[in-house]
Order: structure tokens, then sequence, then C-alpha cells
């Protein structure tokens, strides 16, 4: 065989696999693929720690009597634990490839965002009614319960963005 001919062909070679290698994504995952794997990996966990944090909503109502206990639960253990669950999320986000997927994950950090924001309102709110509590710090309390439902709303257009958004990539990526 002559060196031409070898040459020719290492180059038709070589220009077949890049072809192959470029088709699809550039780390060989489709889209549907990181979107189960987003689902299992991502959403299955997340999900898991919205159950102990609706827990520790739970504990948080019965203590609501005892401000400073309140307060202090916030502080030292709910704002910590959605702040690691946001750190989770954001590490997911550096994963994903797929826009669509980064988009509805993206919503995910930015509601865990405003829950951090919204407990630590709550945690203003019963500072202000740990005793002794004056006419002030009523109007005060009342002007960051206010705060509170404001931010409590968009945190519920939050939710409702991101499960519209899983509801169309399960749409578009059923199997």
């Amino acid at each position: 065989m002559s060196p031409n001919r070898i040459i020719t062909g290492l180059m038709v070679l070589m220009i077949i696999l890049a072809a192959c290698s470029s088709s699809g994504s550039s780390d060989g995952i489709s889209p549907s693929e990181e979107f189960e794997e987003y689902r299992t990996e991502g959403i299955e966990p997340l999900h898991e720690r919205s159950l102990k944090l609706a827990e520790m909503g739970g504990h948080l109502n019965s203590i609501i009597p005892e401000p400073e206990n309140a307060r202090d639960y916030i502080t030292d253990e709910i704002i910590p634990y959605i702040e690691e669950t946001k750190g989770m999320a954001e590490e997911l986000q550096d994963s994903l490839i797929n826009q669509e997927i980064k988009e509805v994950n993206q919503v995910t950090i930015a509601q865990l965002e405003l829950m951090i924001a919204s407990f630590a309102k709550q945690a203003e709110f019963l500072e202000l009614h740990i005793p002794p509590v004056s006419d002030e710090s009523y109007a005060e309390s009342e002007e960051i319960y206010a705060e509170i439902m404001q931010i409590q709303d968009q945190v519920d257009q939050k939710t409702e963005a991101y499960n519209a958004g899983i509801d169309d990539l399960e749409k578009k990526y059923e199997n």
C-alpha cells in the first residue's frame, strides 16, 4: 500500500471519528438521559430534604409560643439546613449541561434563596416578640410580617414555575 493511500485512509478515518464524536452532546449524554439523571440524583434528594424541612417547620410551629426558642431554632437549625440544601442545588447546577434543565434547577436555587430570606425575616419577627414587647416593637413586627408575606408570595411563584418547568421537561423527555 502506498504512503498516500495510508494517509488518505487515516484522514478519512479521523473525519469519521470526529463526526461521530460531535453528533449529540459533548459528553455523550442525551437531554433525556440527563433529565432522568437529574430526577434521580437531583430532584429526589432535594425532595427528601424538603420533607425534612417540613418536619422542621412542624417543630417550629410547636415552639412558636416561645419566641426566643423559635428564633434560635430558625437561626441555628432551619436556615443552615436550607443553606446546605441550596449548596447541593448549586453543585448540581454546575454539573448540568442541558439549558432547559439548568433553568429549572436555577428556579430551585432562587426558591431556596427566598426561603432563607423568609426564615431570616421570621427570626427578626420572633426577636421582636421576645418579652417584654413594646408598642414600638409590635408595630415593627407588623411591617416585618408584611415583608414575610411578600417573600412567601415569591416562594409560591417560584414553586409554580418549578412545577411547570418539571412538567414541561417530563412531557418532552418521556420515554
